[in-house]
């Protein structure tokens, strides 16, 4: 498999992952301090917050940012590579990492997980449907 195809292919466990792990911002995840589940369904109900099946910008924007700072086991409002485990791949991690400091700021995150939520997006309407989380799921 070429290079570029491996970080394809973690790209898209990276879009599945950063929806399903949507889930770990939910209230009984922070106060038990578990990880969230595999499960994209339950991440996209947890995630649609309106519940009108489609998940938009604010909410995925929303949903991030209580992961990052679920993820945040020091509280610095800054992550390292070990405390996003999504970002655990030293290339996936450095092209997130933008200003190269070893961590990844709230902003470098979200920056991030747009780009993933943008390729997830396949019809280009601006929100995720739960077929198109669906489908980025199984493709790993």
């Amino acid at each position: 498999m070429s290079h570029h195809v491996e970080v394809r292919s973690m790209r898209r466990i990276l879009i599945a992952f950063g929806i399903t792990a949507l889930a770990a911002g939910s209230a009984t995840a922070q106060q038990q301090g578990t990880p969230p589940t595999a499960d994209p369904r339950a991440a996209f109900a947890a995630t649609d917050k309106n519940k009108d099946g489609v998940i938009d910008h604010a909410e995925f924007q929303a949903r991030i940012t209580e992961v990052f700072y679920f993820a945040d086991q020091d509280k610095n409002g800054l992550a390292k590579k070990g405390e996003l485990h999504v970002f655990d791949e030293d290339e996936l991690f450095a092209e997130a990492d933008k200003n190269g400091d070893g961590q990844l700021s709230l902003r470098e995150f979200v920056a991030a997980r747009f780009v993933l939520f943008e390729e997830a997006d396949t019809n280009k309407d601006g929100v995720l449907s739960l077929d198109e989380v669906l489908a980025e799921f199984e493709k790993h």
